[in-house]
């Protein structure tokens, strides 16, 4: 029996936040390296993810830095 796997993105905003429900993986063969979020007609988000090296399936986790000097 295999174990189900949740994956959301947590968004901290200024006086909210919000998850985002992540259905969708994807990682396009192509050169440009990016990756990208969209919703989805569902109302769940699609990862597109290309970084040299490695799949959407090498993905722990995302920490996003915000420093205000």
């Amino acid at each position: 029996m295999s174990k189900e796997i949740r994956r959301a993105l947590k968004v901290k905003l200024v006086g909210t936040s919000t998850t985002l429900e992540l259905t969708k993986f994807a990682t396009p063969a192509v050169e440009k390296q990016f990756i990208h979020f969209d919703e989805l007609p569902d109302g769940t988000w699609r990862l597109l993810f290309n970084l040299e090296g490695h799949d959407v399936q090498d993905i722990e986790s995302f920490e996003f830095l915000r420093d205000d000097d």
